[in-house]
């Protein structure tokens, strides 16, 4: 089963597939400076709610950038019921393709990293898709703790630990301005909700010639999650601004 197909039945149902919250997602924006007239560019924007979350709240316009079809729906969809569609559109392709017409206010990828292979290149990225004093916000996965067992850290070696990432920023000559953290809770919603959206496809799909291979990673992700990603994983949304350098 090709990667988006599963990432459609496993998160497709999810308003925002990130383990946060529209009050987090709002914080965040806030952060980086967004107002009304701010342009932005979310890299793999999914069903299109971190943008409209933005338009409605600061009154932002801009573009989303989604590789999978059904998603670019969901998200023009979305846009509308919001009454954006005039101020916010989706582009269907592959974002390291894109290159903008002009450069944005702000730049955001919300649990897209492996877009682009991880934090660090996803930071040169963005970087290229603002001007000077553009912002920009990464929602991403991190070691809670730099003594993780080998074991489980091998299993993810694109995952950095924050002192990694504050390591990247400065690199990049940014700053972080704020970090908007989630909670075990935000975790548990966030994983349960895609169990629940896989046990569903299973249930209406019992003839599937693929269905042992989903069955397979419903049970893998769920020894992942339980055995180690609760305690040693965690999730934040980094805003980053113009270092001091």
């Amino acid at each position: 089963m090709e990667t988006n197909e599963l990432v459609s039945i496993s998160q497709g149902a999810l308003a925002i597939m990130n383990p946060t919250t529209p009050e987090k997602v709002l914080a965040a924006g806030r952060a980086a400076g967004l107002r009304e007239g701010s342009r932005v560019v979310e890299i793999g924007c999914g069903n299109g709610t971190i943008l409209a979350l933005w338009g409605r709240e600061y009154g932002i316009s801009g573009l989303g950038i989604e590789a999978r079809e059904d998603a670019c729906r969901r998200s023009e969809e979305t846009f509308r019921k919001a009454g954006l569609g005039g101020r916010l559109s989706v582009r269907c392709m592959d974002a390291r393709e894109y290159v903008p017409d002009e450069p944005f206010d702000c730049a955001a990828s919300i649990g897209a990293s492996h877009i682009r292979g991880g934090f660090a290149p996803t930071v040169d990225a963005l970087l290229g898709l603002v001007h000077d004093a553009g912002t920009i916000v990464i929602g991403d996965r991190y070691w809670r703790s730099d003594r993780t067992p080998p074991e489980f850290t091998r299993e993810w070696p694109d995952v950095p630990t924050e002192y990694e990432i504050l390591g990247t920023v400065r690199e990049a000559g940014l700053d972080v301005a704020a970090v908007v953290r989630s909670g075990a809770d935000d975790w548990d919603r966030y994983e349960s909700g895609i169990w629940q959206s896989v046990l569903s496809w299973l249930g209406g799909h019992p003839d599937h010639p693929e269905r042992d291979f989903v069955i397979d990673y419903l049970h893998r992700i769920q020894d992942e999650y339980c055995g180690y990603g609760r305690e040693y994983m965690g999730w934040a949304m980094y805003v980053l601004v113009p270092g001091f350098y």
